[in-house]
Parts: structure tokens; C-alpha cells; sequence
């Protein structure tokens, strides 16, 4: 049986997600344009705005773009590096525009960096910002991701950008209002399970073999095919977390792994309807690279986002999946836990 979390840092709500971007410009214009998400604020982080600047633990120059719109309870962040000496840059250069952190409020940056640091988990840049603010990007590789501690400041002395400047309707024919889901690829479900419990207190978590009978009319690039996936959801706050395993056959995840390892892999919105949106977002140019039939009256599809930097799955939620979960931690667990 698993034991309840021994987390020093507790974390029960992600409030961000970000991607890092070569054009901030066209980028929220094509997220404006495509899926009418905005309208965005703009700053630019570095000095003045930002003091107290460390890049992989030195003092050192850096600057970024940010733009910042809210999708429900989580914050989308869009970054531009402006400056060699930061994150973002590195992970241009490694993997391309991407996801590529999520974040969390705590109340001292500094405390929970400091806990995180002594159990192993390097701070990969960090700073203060506005009045009393304060951000660290701590190396979680257990956890697959990037994982962003932020206090925001009172006041960031700085008015945004606004874009669109003035006020007009988007022309996009599928409008996402809410950010459902945020899922990570990861080769060992069991083990990621037992770090995010362990490491940041998530959890509990509802496992599903995703596979027939649960699973059918499974599509793979537009054809008929058949693929396997242990996936683990658990609640942080407004969105959902969501681990996948791919186990064998034809699934985007295997890809993933072959082509960027584990890691940060797709965002998710609810339609009413997944055919039809499909069909509206094929129209326009954007294909459907894997989907399927789950539960009574369930089902999901991802599409392929590429001016937009990463894969968005549209997904109606079935209201019986026909099978019930496993739990990790038990019940027992997470009531001595919370105790």
C-alpha cells in the first residue's frame, strides 16, 4: 500500500501554463485568430520590472516577452526570449517552441525554493518582480516538467500591452473559453504517480487502462488502428492533470517519447460536440492525429495545433465510462494523509 504524501511543498492548484514561442506577435495573433483566446496582456520582464536576477544560480542579464490571458481558472503565458541567458532560450535550442512549465502561487518563493533545492530539485532561474513579487523555475525531472513558484506582486509598476489594442470580436469558428485538462507523456505511470504524491502532495489519482471496450473507433492519422495507454487524472485546483503511459500500438504518446521523451504533451478544451469541431478544425487546416469513442457517450480528439505550438485535445466527457478507476493512494491513504 502506498504510503500518504511526505511532501514538504504542497501544491493544490495550478494557476499557469506556459509556451515558449520564437514571434510573441504572431503567435497571439494566430491564438486570437484560430481558437479565439485572448485578449492578451503584454510586459516585458527585465530591468527594471525585475531585480535580483539568477540564472542557474549566478547572478546574470536576462530578458523576456510575456503575454498572459486567463482560460477559465488557469492562466495561458506565451514567452519570447529577448536575451541568451535564460530558460526559455535553453529550451528553444533543445526542443523548438513548446509547452514548457506550469506554475503555482506559494506564499514565500524563497522558503519553498529553499526545501526544493535540499531534496534535489535545482532552481534553474528566478528573480523579484514588480513591488513585492517573486518567481524560481525549479528542474522537477521526476515530475517530467518545468514547475514555476510565483508570489505576485501587489503592484508590477508597469501598465500591459493590451493586443487586440481595441475592441473587437475574434473571427474564429471554435472558441475555447477554459483550459479543461493539462497532460504530460510519461514512461513509468506508477512511478510518475508516486513522485507527484511524494514530491508536491498530488494526488489522489484515478487510473484507467485506456483500451477496449472502453476505448473504440480508435483512429490513428485518419485510419482505423489500434493503441493502448494507462492514463492517471487527479484535480489541482480548476484543471485537471492527466499522466499517460503509452502501452503498445499505434499512439501519439509513443511518438512523443520517440521524438522529445517525457514531458509536457497537450492542453485540453470540452465541446458539445467532438465530430464537428473536428470537421470545423480540419476545414481550416489543422488535422486530427488521433482519436476515439470512450465510455457510453464520450469522446476525444487531438489536433495537430502547429501555429499554436502544441497539440489541444477536444474531448466530451462521457457521463458513465463503464468501468470504475483504480485509486492511488487508497482511500484509507489520503484519510490518514489528511488527518
Amino acid at each position: 500500500m502506498a504510503q500518504p504524501s511526505r511532501a514538504r511543498v504542497k501544491i493544490t492548484r495550478i494557476t499557469q501554463v506556459a509556451l515558449v514561442a520564437k514571434d510573441l506577435q504572431k503567435s497571439m495573433e494566430d491564438y486570437w485568430n484560430i481558437l479565439g483566446i485572448g485578449p492578451w496582456d503584454i510586459y516585458i520582464h527585465g530591468a527594471p520590472l525585475v531585480r535580483y536576477y539568477e540564472y542557474h544560480g549566478k547572478p546574470a542579464q536576462g530578458s523576456i516577452r510575456v503575454a498572459l490571458t486567463q482560460l477559465g481558472g488557469v492562466q495561458l503565458e506565451l514567452v519570447e526570449h529577448l536575451d541568451e541567458d535564460t530558460i526559455h532560450h535553453d529550451f528553444l535550442r533543445q526542443h523548438g517552441e513548446g509547452l514548457h512549465h506550469v506554475q503555482s502561487l506559494v506564499a514565500d518563493v524563497d522558503e519553498a525554493t529553499k526545501m526544493l533545492v535540499k531534496e534535489g530539485f535545482p532552481c534553474l532561474q528566478r528573480a523579484h518582480f514588480g513591488d513585492n513579487g517573486a518567481y524560481a523555475y525549479i528542474d522537477m525531472k521526476p515530475l517530467h516538467t518545468i514547475w514555476e513558484l510565483v508570489r505576485l506582486p501587489d503592484n508590477r509598476g508597469v501598465e500591459p500591452i493590451p493586443y487586440p489594442n481595441t475592441v473587437q470580436t475574434s473571427p474564429a469558428k471554435v472558441k475555447v473559453t477554459r483550459i479543461a485538462q493539462i497532460a504530460i507523456v510519461v514512461k513509468n505511470i506508477h512511478k510518475s504517480m508516486e513522485d507527484y504524491w511524494n514530491i508536491l502532495g498530488i494526488g489522489p489519482w484515478d487510473i484507467h487502462s485506456f483500451e477496449s471496450p472502453l476505448v473504440y473507433d480508435y483512429e490513428y492519422h485518419g485510419k482505423p488502428a489500434q493503441g493502448r495507454a494507462k492514463i492517471a487524472l487527479a484535480r489541482v485546483g480548476a484543471v485537471q492533470l492527466e499522466l499517460i503511459e503509452h502501452v503498445d500500438g499505434d499512439t501519439i504518446y509513443r511518438d512523443f517519447l520517440m521524438e522529445r521523451g517525457e514531458g509536457l504533451h497537450h492542453l485540453q478544451f470540452l465541446v458539445e460536440d467532438v465530430d464537428e469541431t473536428v470537421e470545423a478544425l480540419a476545414r481550416d487546416g489543422f488535422p486530427c492525429i488521433q482519436r476515439a469513442r470512450f465510455g457510453d457517450n464520450g469522446a476525444y480528439a487531438y489536433i495537430d495545433m502547429k501555429p499554436l505550438h502544441t497539440i489541444w485535445e477536444l474531448a466530451r466527457r462521457p457521463d458513465n465510462r463503464g468501468v470504475q478507476p483504480t485509486r492511488y493512494p487508497s482511500y484509507s491513504d489520503v484519510t490518514a494523509w489528511s488527518a
